[in-house]
């Protein structure tokens, strides 16, 4: 099971794709042209990165299957097919990795172009850049960039905008993204923590916020979802955690060591300073989580 999205996948091809129609009469004929040639890059871009985000996840299944009879079977041919399906693995994320890569390089060339000339357009393709970054492994760098597309709207009034939750709910899932490789790669708990905890936080924040707009109940389900399922990855143990498949969106590899900058007991909490201690406990997880 993946984190419960609201529909920001879909989203996430609408900032290039609106680039043309921000440049107004009276802008220059080559940034118009310029514009609109990088935008169908960019959106051909991102649609191989979802391709081969799919085919990668589909090998990581199938490699998981393989370690799994070679570790009951014990036997040399199980053993040597675990270890091909694992190579092939690695290298169906390789491919998914450089695909996000190239996407996040052409969000870039983009955001270049657009300059000052149009500051929201410029936003979401910040936002499209750093969820392809996250998605490349380059977890951390787009942490820091959608922190800091979440302040500034923050620092406007803008919050609440549909950017804003769909910069806030990213950034969630980089956290948990982030937390989960640290804790699979042996990292010690008062470091991983320091990411789930973030991403917890957050969760609940949107979840509360969208009781407050009044939305549709299944809105604040999922965010409350999303908790649960953050909540289970601090409680379960590690074997629990290896024994389940990655989140379908997530990189595989990506991070070293705990962010730079980041120490044991420091929170980036949500505006109002709302947590999520007191939250229900995690369901049961089911394959593709």
């Amino acid at each position: 099971m993946n984190l419960t999205r609201i529909g920001w996948t879909a989203w996430a091809l609408v900032p290039v794709a609106l680039v043309t129609y921000h440049f107004g009469p009276g802008q220059a004929a080559y940034v118009q042209d310029r514009a609109a040639r990088l935008q169908a890059e960019a959106i051909a871009a991102e649609y191989r990165a979802n391709d081969a985000q799919e085919a990668a996840y589909a090998v990581h299944l199938s490699a998981m299957d393989a370690r799994r009879a070679a570790f009951l079977s014990q036997s040399a041919a199980d053993e040597v097919t675990a270890r091909d399906a694992t190579a092939a693995e690695d290298g169906a994320y390789a491919v998914a990795a450089e695909r996000w890569k190239e996407t996040a390089d052409k969000l870039q060339a983009v955001q270049t172009v657009l300059g000052s000339e149009s500051p929201a357009a410029a936003q979401r393709v910040r936002w499209a850049r750093a969820r392809a970054m996250v998605r490349a492994g380059e977890v951390w760098l787009g942490i820091g960039e959608l922190e800091q597309l979440v302040d500034e709207l923050e620092g406007v009034g803008d919050a609440h905008s549909t950017l804003a939750r769909g910069a806030r709910e990213e950034l969630a899932t980089a956290y948990y993204y982030g937390a989960r490789l640290l804790r699979l790669s042996g990292m010690p708990a008062q470091e991983w923590r320091i990411e789930s905890g973030k991403a917890r936080q957050n969760f609940r924040y949107l979840a509360e916020r969208a009781i407050e707009r009044g939305e549709a109940p299944e809105v604040a389900q999922n965010y409350q979802r999303n908790v649960e399922l953050v909540l289970n990855l601090e409680q379960a143990s590690l074997v629990d955690i290896q024994g389940k498949p990655l989140p379908k969106e997530s990189p595989r590899t990506g991070n070293a060591g705990n962010r730079p900058g980041n120490r044991p007991g420091k929170s980036q909490r949500p505006p109002t300073r709302r947590d999520a201690r007191g939250a229900g406990g995690a369901g049961d997880i089911g394959d593709g989580w």
